[in-house]
């Protein structure tokens, strides 16, 4: 009797506490098949036509244009758009695993960077064991900020701090629908990350999270957070959770004047 307990404690925990040495075979195997990087040249022309430099500047101009009309005109309806956001979230599946997310946001108008640490743990018998990525969203453009609609997209970098702690490319895509105060928010968010030298995917996220403000003291808010997240590493090893959480955003209210009402 004894046997058939421990053989069938085996049979149903070995399956579900794998997914952190799964990840990590992943992972050393597309390094192995990655090898090395090829070097490009380094050479660059040194004729630039005047007609490049005037489109460049061109974009740069409407770049700041776009920046200056947000942060004049939209930001007494959204003034969350100047910004830091602090989140502390985490998921997890009962009797599995917990994964964990420090997060880190500042947002200036049409701009915003964001840097978390992505932290998956689970306990097997011999005892816990975790891998962390990096997450460094560097640039992301926040294409629509008003009363309602937040939607944002970005490009960065995605880090195994694992293994041969190889780097990645790695895109971001929000659409939050909020009401008119931001004090309720339901956000979707999709990430994406590529390996060009193998044309592996080292990981796939899909994420969605309501955030219900909770208090509100001068430049500090607090909110609860709740949802639900879904991971694919190497398009093999599936990981979700159900997720809760806290988010600080600290921000300026903007005091509108009677004749702007």
């Amino acid at each position: 009797m004894k046997a058939l307990i421990i053989g069938l404690v085996l049979l149903f925990a070995i399956p579900v506490l794998a997914q952190v040495d799964a990840i990590k075979s992943e992972s050393r195997s597309n390094s192995d098949r990655s090898g090395k990087p090829s070097e490009g040249s380094s050479g660059s022309s040194s004729n630039v036509s005047d007609g490049g430099f005037f489109f460049v500047e061109l974009f740069f101009n409407g770049i700041g244009e776009w920046q200056g009309a947000k942060l004049r005109n939209d930001r007494a309806r959204y003034p969350s758009m100047v910004s830091l956001d602090v989140m502390l979230q985490g998921a997890v599946k009962p009797s599995s695993y917990y994964v964990l997310w420090p997060r880190i946001r500042g947002n200036w108008g049409l701009f915003s960077t964001d840097f978390r640490m992505n932290y998956l743990i689970e306990e097997d018998f011999e005892g816990f064991k975790h891998i962390r990525t990096n997450d460094w969203q560097i640039f992301q453009i926040n294409l629509i900020t008003s009363r309602f609609i937040t939607l944002r997209a970005g490009t960065g970098i995605m880090t195994e701090a694992f293994e041969a702690k190889r780097t990645f490319n790695e895109s971001a895509f929000y659409l939050g629908v909020h009401a008119p105060d931001q004090s309720k928010t339901i956000g979707f968010e999709y990430r994406f990350s590529k390996d060009w030298e193998t044309g592996a995917n080292p990981r796939r996220e899909f994420s969605v999270q309501y955030q219900h403000q909770i208090f509100s003291a001068g430049a500090l808010h607090g909110n609860l957070s709740v949802g639900a997240v879904y991971q694919r590493y190497y398009n093999s090893i599936e990981i979700w959770g159900v997720q809760a959480g806290i988010v600080f955003r600290i921000f300026k209210p903007v005091i509108r004047k009677e004749w702007d009402e």
